[in-house]
């Protein structure tokens, strides 16, 4: 039985995705009002890292088999991967961004003194998830992350983990999110490198976890196979687990792609990595936030922020002199003129779950005010202009949740 509160109800009801048989399982669309969302979080994660000392990059979808050949993902991912060819090359259309990110660290001269390195991308790629496993934007096909690595060497691991840790702790109080858990996840039967490394790993990032006073527990042999990680998982509103974000404690990608820096001494020296992301992916995070919000997202997050009705045909003018205001101001307005009753207007809006509706008659027009509904609640009379932006604008940047 499906909940009410699912994101595959919500989502098509509300156009935030949708799915096509032409196009096939697991590769959502997404019309304007999904990608107003998703183009709202990668606007928040992007301002967040570059302040952060992040370095954005972008790389190819496809790349010779070679690359994920001498990674290891060939030999431990090969059957998640897709497979094309470009005439006489053999291609995969990439699963994950890490041998992109190294080879550019691989391609430019660092030195000890200008690591760590933070490199980042907002990366679309594509696992061959068995089609009995896709539902919804839980398991899809295509699959966008918030993705970084961090090439650091000894002296600055511990640093860049504990930073980590409280990125991932700044984003969840964003979003909303109180219900983690958190998990070190440790060394698979499948994995590269010797066990010594691994064992070096997981006792750094368990050192990590308690320095940063979190709580959590083993999960053996649920890492990467290049190394351990710390998961993060949150309890949905329906009680459900997901694990999001992700740091992951890697020493042998650039050993294996020959990627070093100048050490200290001179010497050439392979740094570590940390593979991160902090939402895990954008389209099951997505799907998500649909149901945590059941839909109603907040102001920050929603895809029409204000909707205007105006209360007759002779306000239609001026009620578009109010939304051209409001939208020169930075705010997503809509204008609902049609042929309806105010009340037809409003609980369409309301449906809608739009966190404000504003009614324009005789009235507001010859007191210069607004009536203001906010969503769930009563309608406010006599609104300022001025004290509405005002408001409106410090939820925003708050990321206020009501």
């Amino acid at each position: 039985m499906t909940r009410a509160n699912d994101h595959r109800i919500i989502g098509p009801k509300l156009n935030l995705y949708q799915q096509n048989d032409d196009i096939g399982p697991g590769l959502p669309l997404f019309p304007w009002q999904g990608e107003t969302v998703l183009y709202e979080l990668k606007s928040f994660l992007r301002d967040l890292l570059s302040k952060q000392g992040y370095k954005f990059v972008r790389t190819p979808h496809i790349s010779k088999i070679d690359l994920f050949k001498k990674s290891g993902h060939w030999a431990n991912y090969r059957e998640d991967m897709f497979l094309v060819k470009a005439r006489e090359d053999k291609m995969a259309i990439k699963p994950m961004s890490c041998p992109f990110h190294t080879t550019i660290f691989k391609q430019e001269n660092h030195s000890y003194r200008n690591m760590p390195r933070r490199y980042a991308e907002f990366a679309t790629v594509y696992r061959n998830e068995a089609s009995g496993a896709l539902t919804g934007l839980s398991r899809v096909r295509m699959i966008t992350q918030d993705d970084a690595h961090i090439f650091c060497n000894m002296k600055s691991l511990d640093n860049e983990i504990s930073k980590l840790i409280e990125l991932v702790r700044i984003v969840y109080k964003a979003l909303g999110f109180k219900n983690t858990t958190v998990e070190l996840s440790t060394r698979p039967k499948k994995y590269v490198g010797d066990i010594k490394t691994w064992n070096q790993a997981e006792e750094i990032l368990e050192k990590a976890l308690k320095k940063n006073k979190m709580k959590y527990s083993i999960n053996k042999e649920d890492g990467a196979f290049y190394g351990p990680k710390i998961d993060f998982h949150f309890k949905d509103a329906n009680k459900k687990s997901w694990q999001l974000s992700t740091i992951q404690l890697d020493f042998n990608l650039c050993s294996r792609l020959g990627a070093t820096y100048t050490n200290k001494d001179d010497k050439e020296e392979y740094p570590i990595i940390l593979h991160r992301a902090l939402l895990g992916s954008f389209e099951r995070m997505f799907g998500i936030l649909m149901e945590h919000y059941n839909g109603a997202f907040p102001v920050w997050l929603a895809p029409t922020q204000i909707k205007i009705i105006s209360f007759n045909d002779e306000m239609i003018t001026y009620t578009k002199k109010i939304i051209k205001n409001l939208e020169t101001k930075g705010f997503r307005v809509e204008g609902d003129f049609r042929s309806e009753t105010v009340q037809r207007k409003v609980r369409d809006a309301e449906k809608q779950k739009v966190p404000y509706i504003i009614v324009i008659g005789q009235k507001e027009k010859q007191k210069g005010t607004l009536a203001v509904r906010p969503r769930g609640s009563k309608p406010k009379f006599g609104i300022k202009m001025t004290d509405f932006v005002k408001q409106i604008r410090h939820e925003i940047k708050e990321k206020t949740i009501k």
